[in-house]
């Protein structure tokens, strides 16, 4: 008789990947020729090809693409992606291998973050076919059966092994006709084996007449509509140590004149698994047909029900048409089953200790495998009787009861940790359930021999070099059953612990800066291994903790400040190192296309409230804004102070106005968490007042710095500076280059220029626009005739250039001396609010004086580029002009602000400020004059840490 080779020791091939195909690359492909080589297919991966040579940095896209190339030798590895998303192909397999080069398809090794290979069947065809070929093994393939139509076909093929496949889908609750594995009557030398079917189909294993040579072996399959294990009419068919869970149906059946083996298996009824497809199942655990049972021979089988079986009196077997109730009337009826078991109760998992399944099989039946369903080997229950025959000692049906050892909790490394040279000792406790005797061997993890001998010895070891250990410790029996326990943390520790270093800047993208947002760098130490855990506070209360290698967090400050992060580094053993970084959280400016917000009359000595909204302040992070004013209609002389709402006003100005001129003046101001600002009028009259923002100041926002330049004149219409030679005519205008000169780039965002009309024929105002058509205005200054005006104005550019307009019905020589610039990062400066602070002074006729401006009310003591100060004249006795500028440089020759005699004249002035942290105060006017300086904020050097 026939007897199929049997597959012994099979590798356990892990199940990977699932993947849609991506659709990537047309063609047949063209593999690169060589021997024994490796196919890769990844449905997922951005570079797969079906056009390409299937390796594994360019593998196929499909299935179907490696089939059509693959050679003798080759090994085709389905990778999967994350998701278990199945290959929706029907693959055919038309290139054979041969005898010592046979063709393998495979799952690949399983990493940890991969998921099993899924192939999902199509409704038209098998999910996978082998189409006349020879000498082919499909290991470890996951099918996806949603149609319960034929999932694996072996049509006119011989040698092939189809070994750990798994169909898996819902139980069909209608009648289906699909087989899961199917091998047809033109194919020879077919093992099935280690397979496992769930409820999916009608029949699970299906040989066809005329097929030859078949083994079906160590499968598990669960409730098939039609039958478990189906052969018909072919010869030399062996069934061997199936567990086959048949509620519905015939477990093993053999007819059409089929001849084999029917051994070591497990048929097992359970009612409560009945469906609407078989409320009334009848067919026999095993069925042998009248033309089959010369050529069959049928022993050491199972007839088992489940504990909670409802199901109705179910015949255990059938033989030549004869049914039988029970293992003990068909062995005396037939001479067959002399070793067969019924009576019990069972379910498709492994034998429970003790059952009479253990050690109970016949080890020489074809087919027979060394290792079970889940390649486990086949080991003797030192707790059973040896009851089968022959050697091995296998157990009935697909699982093998395996030895439970257990080791101690206490089997660890003692000390774990300590200054190298560490001496441990590591118990060695460990039981079989078995009582089988044992052996442990301990890796240290270090390179050195491994330490064996037997349980409840403990061993000692010493490392001698700093590092971090994994110890392994394995217990095996004689059989080679072993259990293993990994203890990952044993800490050889240097004789200093690892060094700590924080450093921190601005984040910075697109070449802005968000100077609230602190990237720090934290580098690894050169023993990383030996950091336990680090903790980085960031000095606003907030802290995270870091993991140990090279980190680059980032933290958001609430608002400008300056602030001492500390990372903190504990390593394995205790010890504790730290490190500082200092960051100073600013502003950026956000250019604004200036819009005129709200127009108010404020009472004399009244407030009005500047809600968020009105001064477009209600976006991330934003500190402080800054403002145009424009004073009319007013009824006395006074002046406007903005302060923060809900706090205390401070003494100082942001303009000044008088009754019959109007008035415009820029400033910055600090505004609350909300946004509200409070114009308070320091009048004895009302005063009519329009407010336009023309920039915000954030520390939450990828935005600009601030370049302060050294005061240049861009334009004198008397002199001809910026190429126009006279006064310009009222209602005309003069188109001014400021990007490409001084140092201010073509690309700056926005400009701070001091404006002036002088010479004036009549009475008006100047306004400063973008050369294009954005529509970006503000404000200069406004003048009686006669009168020199002086503005500083910050205007938005788009192409480098400015416009200046003469509003006024006669003529007027314009002047404009460039300030700064914002824009990007390179060079430029951070703004600070600063605590708002008036100085008074006295500045001789023709005289200079010095103004400190660093290391009080806010500012800081270095780093200082350039200072934001609202600059007022009161009621001077003649006329001239203020130049302010950095100490320590020559004195330009701009205008600051210009004043007129008998009357207040206010304006900012954004200076730079000289390496001492002192501006200059120049007094161009034939008479003294009393100066109020108001400090409203700073500009520091990007980037402002440390």
């Amino acid at each position: 008789m026939h007897r199929s080779r049997p597959a012994v020791g099979l590798s356990l091939a892990v199940i990977v990947m699932a993947g849609v195909m991506s659709g990537w690359g047309t063609g047949r492909a063209a593999a690169d020729p060589g021997p024994d080589r490796t196919l890769y297919v990844e449905a997922y991966s951005p570079v797969c090809n079906d056009s390409g040579t299937g390796t594994e940095s360019r593998p196929f896209c499909t299935v179907q693409a490696a089939a059509d190339v693959v050679e003798p030798g080759d090994t085709v590895r389905i990778l999967g992606d994350y998701s278990l998303s199945p290959h929706p192909e029907a693959v055919a397999l038309t290139r054979s291998g041969t005898s010592d080069k046979p063709i393998t398809f495979s799952g690949a090794p399983l990493p940890s973050s991969r998921l099993k290979t899924v192939l999902a069947t199509p409704a038209s065809a098998p999910a996978l076919t082998l189409k006349g070929v020879h000498d082919v093994r499909v290991e470890a393939l996951t099918f996806t059966d949603e149609h319960h139509s034929d999932v694996v076909a072996v049509t006119g093929s011989d040698h092939v092994t189809l070994d750990q496949l798994t169909v898996d889908n819902a139980a069909p609750t209608v009648p289906v006709t699909g087989t899961a594995i199917g091998v047809d009557g033109t194919s020879s030398d077919v093992t099935v084996s280690r397979n496992t079917i769930n409820p999916s189909t009608a029949y699970g294993v299906r040989v066809a007449p005329g097929a030859a040579g078949v083994t079906v072996t160590t499968n598990m399959i669960l409730s098939q509509q039609q039958a478990g294990i189906a052969v018909s009419g072919a010869a030399d068919t062996d069934v061997t140590s199936n567990t086959v869970f048949a509620p519905c149906a015939a477990g093993v059946s053999l007819d059409g004149g089929s001849s084999g083996v029917v051994e070591n298996n497990v048929a097992i009824t359970n009612g409560s698994m009945q469906t609407s497809a078989c409320a009334a199942p009848t067919a026999p655990l095993y069925a042998v047909s009248a033309d089959s049972t010369g050529q069959v021979t049928a022993d050491y089988n199972v007839a088992a029900h489940s504990a909670s079986t409802s199901a109705p009196a179910r015949t255990e077997y059938s033989w030549a048409g004869t049914s039988y109730a029970t293992s003990g009337a068909f062995r005396d009826a037939t001479g067959q089953g002399t070793h067969d078991i019924d009576g019990i109760n069972g379910y498709p998992t492994t034998p429970s200790e003790h059952s009479p399944l253990i050690d109970s099989a016949d080890a020489t039946a074809p087919g027979e495998l060394a290792t079970d369903a889940q390649g486990r080997p086949r080991v003797d229950d030192l707790l059973v009787d040896n009851t089968g025959n022959g050697t091995g000692h296998p157990d009935r049906g697909a699982l093998e009861r395996q030895d439970t050892l257990t080791i101690a909790a206490g089997d660890v490394p003692t000390p774990p940790k300590g200054l190298a040279p560490l001496g441990i000792s590591m118990k060695t406790d460990a039981t079989s359930s078995w009582g089988a005797p044992l052996t442990y061997s301990i890796d240290f993890g270090d390179g050195s021999d491994p330490a064996t001998g037997t349980p409840g010895t403990p061993a000692a070891h010493t490392y001698t070099t700093p590092g971090l250990y994994t110890t392994r410790l394995t217990f095996t029996e004689p059989d080679g059953t072993s259990a293993e326990k990994s203890y990952a943390g044993v800490a050889a520790g240097t004789a200093t612990p690892p060094g700590t270093a924080l450093s921190v800047a601005p984040d910075t993208a697109s070449g802005q800066v968000d100077p609230g947002l602190a990237r720090f760098t934290v580098p690894a130490p050169a023993d990383s291994w030996e950091v336990g855990y680090r903790t980085l506070t960031y000095g606003d209360g907030t802290q995270d903790n870091l993991a140990a290698g090279a980190q680059q967090p980032t933290h958001q400050y609430p608002a400008p400040g300056t602030c001492t992060a500390t990372l903190t580094q504990t390593d394995l053993l205790g010890r504790t190192t730290t490190a500082t970084a200092v960051f100073h959280a600013a502003d950026a400016f956000v250019a604004m296309t200036p819009q005129y917000d709200t127009e108010k009359t404020i009472a004399a000595h009244g407030v009005l409230r500047l809600s968020a909204a009105t001064l477009r302040a209600d976006s991330n992070g934003v500190d402080a804004v800054q403002l145009q004013l424009v004073t009319s209609n007013a009824k006395a002389i006074g002046a406007l102070t903005l302060y923060p709402h809900g706090t205390t006003r401070p003494g100082t100005a942001d303009t000044a106005f008088e009754p019959g001129r109007t008035v415009t003046a820029e400033t910055t101001v600090q505004v609350t968490p909300t946004g509200s600002v409070d114009l308070y009028n320091g009048s004895s009259g009302a005063v009519t007042v329009n407010v336009a923002t023309v920039g915000l100041q954030s520390h939450a926002q990828y935005a600009d710095t601030y370049h302060p330049a050294a005061p240049a004149r861009l334009l004198d219409t008397r002199t001809g500076t910026g190429g126009v030679h006279s006064p310009v005519a009222g209602g005309h205008s003069v188109t001014l280059s400021v990007g490409g000169t001084h140092g201010v780039p073509v690309a700056a965002d926005a400009v701070v220029l001091d404006v002036t009309a002088t010479t004036t024929k009549a009475a008006g105002d100047l306004t400063v626009a973008t050369h294009s058509t954005n529509d970006s205005i503000v404000s200069g200054p406004h003048w009686v005739t006669g009168q020199t005006a002086t503005t500083q104005v910050v205007i938005p550019v788009y192409d480098g250039k400015v416009v200046l307009r003469n509003e006024s019905k006669a003529s007027a020589n314009l002047v404009a001396d460039l300030v700064g610039w914002y824009g990007t990062t390179a060079n430029g400066s951070e703004f600070l609010p600063a605590t708002p602070a008036r100085k008074t002074v006295r500045i001789a006729a023709h005289a200079t004086l010095k103004l400190k401006v660093t290391g009080a009310h806010g500012v800081p003591a270095t780093g200082v580029t350039a200072a934001d100060l609202n600059l007022t004249v009161p009621s001077p006795s003649g006329s001239g002009y203020l130049v302010a500028y950095a100490d320590g440089t020559a004195r330009p020759g701009v205008y600051s602000l210009s004043f007129t005699k008998g009357h207040t004249a206010a304006g900012r002035a954004l200076v730079r400020v000289g390496t001492d942290g002192e501006v200059d105060l120049y007094n161009a006017a034939t008479v003294p004059v009393n100066v109020y300086a108001d400090l409203v904020g700073d500009y520091d050097v990007f980037p402002a840490a440390s």
